[in-house]
């Protein structure tokens, strides 16, 4: 039992080992790898009116990029209202890039294989983050849809709209 025990855990080791070894690589990556955080796009950004904002607003998920000191990308949801298009950070309190992203504003998207250089403002509106909570709820289906949920109250909100020329537009790093 007692050997059985120990390849069990020398099995779980090498595979938590192999993970982080991922996780560490990922951060020098062309983006992020599925759900761990990476490094910063390499392509240049695109002329953000070329966005089929439709085609966003349908996809299920994007690569952000965030922070222009050291810039790092996820994955995250995308949703839109009215044809704007707006990116959820669940439990932003907790995470590093809400906050940079309400920093500087500077957020980089790539979707479909191309970037787009873009201006994020969080919604202070609690009328549309209500609204915004429910277009989640829906389109994902996760259980957030009620706007006094704790969920939804650590839910912040970016619209995203076309970033001034040249601010954003060359890869970082």
């Amino acid at each position: 039992m007692r050997r059985i025990v120990g390849w069990l855990f020398l099995v779980v080791a090498l595979g938590l080992a192999a993970i982080a070894v991922v996780a560490v690589l990922a951060r020098f990556g062309d983006g992020p790898l599925g759900p761990l955080p990476g490094g910063p796009f390499r392509a240049n950004a695109e002329d953000p009116s070329s966005l089929d904002r439709a085609a966003a607003a349908k996809a299920n998920t994007i690569e952000i990029e965030v922070g222009k000191a050291k810039p790092r990308t996820r994955t995250t949801w995308i949703v839109a209202d009215d044809g704007t298009l707006y990116v959820p950070a669940g439990g932003a309190e907790y995470k590093t890039w809400p906050k940079e992203a309400e920093a500087d504003g500077a957020m980089r998207i790539r979707i479909g294989g191309h970037v787009f250089a873009l201006k994020a403002t969080r919604v202070t509106d609690p009328a549309l983050h209500a609204k915004l909570i429910k277009t989640v709820s829906n389109k994902y289906g996760d259980g957030t849809g009620d706007p006094n949920g704790a969920m939804a109250q650590s839910t912040w909100f970016f619209r995203l709209d076309p970033e001034t020329p040249g601010s954003v537009a060359s890869p970082q790093g």
